[in-house]
């Protein structure tokens, strides 16, 4: 998305992708909030994208939070760990 609303006070495709997760989980200032919704209302592509990633947030909030077992938490730590260290030649 790069096309831009000139002369209209609204946020530019790529300025309203920077913002969008902010704006799904409401942390955006009320002006912010406002320019991301006027610059929708005018642009069908990052409307349908706000409505998008909104509706994964909440499918990904609603479903059961599983602990990890021990041995996936193992995997995990190993995982973070070898991507923490450096390769070595």
């Amino acid at each position: 998305m790069t096309h831009a609303h000139e002369g209209t006070g609204q946020a530019t495709c790529r300025e309203m992708a920077e913002w969008v997760s902010e704006y799904v989980d409401g942390e955006l200032a009320a002006s912010l909030r406002e320019a991301i919704d006027r610059h929708c209302g005018d642009c069908p592509p990052c409307e349908a994208f706000v409505r998008t990633l909104a509706r994964t947030v909440e499918l990904i909030r609603a479903r059961p939070q599983e602990p990890l077992s021990p041995e996936r938490l193992q995997a995990l730590s190993n995982a973070l760990r070898r991507a923490a260290d450096p390769p070595r030649s």
